[in-house]
């Protein structure tokens, strides 16, 4: 006998969803307001490590990032990565108020720019994570490149572009994530055919806000007493891509030229796009003190070292709050 099985319209589905949407936004706004959602980190997780990425771009505009730290100091003590991890090794418990990291993956212009005079004028500090090898080219990284072409091209000329380079299909995205899965040849050639696809390709004013790579003499300018600088490679490659001589030159030799051109210790390293494999993670052990990752969570004690966890920013302050105590 079969059984009845009722089809919602879709419409019912969608209409479902956005309710579900909405009332998580309201509980997370309620939390903030009473200060509910900082109470439970503070109680619960203790210490929290921030992941951001661009600021002043569409995904987090300037006046949301000074929202933010306004009420990260407000409401817990901010430190260095350096030290919070100096309070984890010497196995003290965090403060009452709680302990937040800042970091910054990428090094973008925009960290020092935009992100470094508000930092500077709240005493925050922060750890830029950076990628010598493109400061040095002036180069955007080249996920950013890749998919700002992506973007240019028609939704025909993109399928035909999936056509000739075997991309699973022509969205934007999904073309990047295929691309982050190759081996770098592979990738290379990807990227040179989608160079060749957009040659009137310009940057925007918006694009190179977003995208455009710190200098050496940015980076001289920044405080060290506020700014720890760490390695990210030198190119940002996806490491599980590479063999395994191109990763040790790409995690080893990172922090030597951070280092000389520098003249600081270099001892923090951030995994590219948060990918890595039992070799990655080897070397990062070998090379560095400590390692971040895009794994979301808390350092709680027993952490490994060369694999913790971070919670990604939100321009939207109540989800920001909320993944602090839920990640």
């Amino acid at each position: 006998m079969d059984v009845f099985r009722p089809s919602w319209p879709k419409w019912t589905v969608t209409l479902e969803s956005n309710r579900v949407v909405s009332l998580k936004r309201v509980a997370q706004s309620a939390a903030l307001r009473t200060g509910l959602s900082a109470k439970l980190t503070r109680g619960r997780n203790g210490r929290a490590i921030i992941m951001l990425h661009g600021v002043g771009d569409a995904e987090m505009p300037q006046a949301d990032f000074v929202t933010a730290m306004r009420w990260l100091k407000s409401h817990f003590r901010i430190l260095s990565l350096d030290a919070m991890l100096c309070n984890m090794q010497e196995g003290r418990p965090p403060e009452t108020m709680g302990e937040v990291a800042l970091t910054f993956d990428d090094g973008l212009r925009n960290h020092a720019e935009i992100a470094y005079p508000v930092l500077k004028a709240l005493g925050l500090p922060a750890t830029f994570f950076v990628c010598p090898g493109l400061i040095e080219s002036r180069q955007w990284l080249w996920s950013h490149e890749a998919r700002s072409r992506l973007r240019r091209l028609s939704d025909s000329r993109r399928i035909d572009l999936t056509s000739v380079l075997k991309a699973p299909a022509p969205e934007t995205e999904t073309i990047m994530t295929w691309m982050k899965s190759l081996p770098l040849q592979q990738r290379q050639f990807a990227e040179n055919h989608i160079r060749d696809a957009t040659p009137d390709f310009v940057p925007t004013r918006q694009e190179r806000v977003a995208y455009d790579p710190l200098d050496w003499e940015d980076l001289r300018r920044l405080d060290p007493r506020l700014i720890t600088v760490g390695s990210h490679t030198i190119n940002h490659p996806i490491l599980p891509t590479l063999d395994n001589a191109l990763m040790h030159d790409e995690m080893t030799r990172s922090r030597a030229w951070l280092e000389s051109e520098l003249g600081q210790p270099v001892d923090l390293f951030c995994y590219p796009n948060g990918s890595q494999d039992q070799r990655a993670h080897r070397l990062a052990a070998q090379t560095y003190r400590a390692a971040v990752s895009t794994l979301e969570g808390h350092p709680f004690p027993g952490v490994d070292w060369h694999a913790i966890p971070r919670i990604p920013v939100a321009a939207r302050l109540p989800l920001l709050a909320w993944r602090m105590y839920r990640p």
